[in-house]
């Protein structure tokens, strides 16, 4: 019998390089997505540090500059934390982009492996029916020459 060779094993190949690539491409995405919220979270301890500071401040009499310059740097503050919030949320869609093409290659390359093992399993099927047939050839022929002996 011949040996087993799975047909689709190039195009196997191929689908688990791409899984592989998947799952780098995820693992990247997932770092990023981490890191904007940690930025993000960051940023809005920032802007509510500033708010309680500013709040603290504007208790007592101040100048009207400061208070001017107090004002522009919350806005600032909150403009940053809604730049950070935005990115983090752009991340963590980027990562569940990269999850459902990792997902999607995942399934691709399972079929083709599924694929194979039921091939590699009805080719040693076969090959044990073959094998069988020969082992009964033999014993029939060793049995009728066994009858032909007086």
């Amino acid at each position: 019998m011949k040996r087993y060779r799975f047909r689709l094993q190039r195009l196997l190949g191929l689908r688990e390089a791409a899984e592989q690539d998947r799952a780098r491409s995820l693992g990247a995405a997932a770092r990023a997505a981490a890191d904007a919220r940690e930025l993000a979270e960051a940023s809005a301890r920032r802007c509510a540090e500033a708010q309680q500071q500013i709040a603290r401040a504007l208790g007592a009499p101040l100048p009207a500059g400061l208070v001017s310059n107090l004002a522009a740097s919350l806005a600032h503050i909150a403009t940053t934390r809604e730049v950070n919030a935005q990115a983090s949320d752009a991340a963590d869609a980027a990562h569940t982009d990269a999850l459902t093409d990792y997902q999607q290659a995942h399934r691709e390359r399972r079929v083709l492996q599924r694929l194979s093992e039921i091939r590699r399993d009805a080719h040693a099927t076969e090959a044990a029916r073959e094998e069988r047939r020969q082992m009964d050839e033999i014993a029939g022929q060793v049995h009728r020459r066994q009858q032909e002996q007086p």
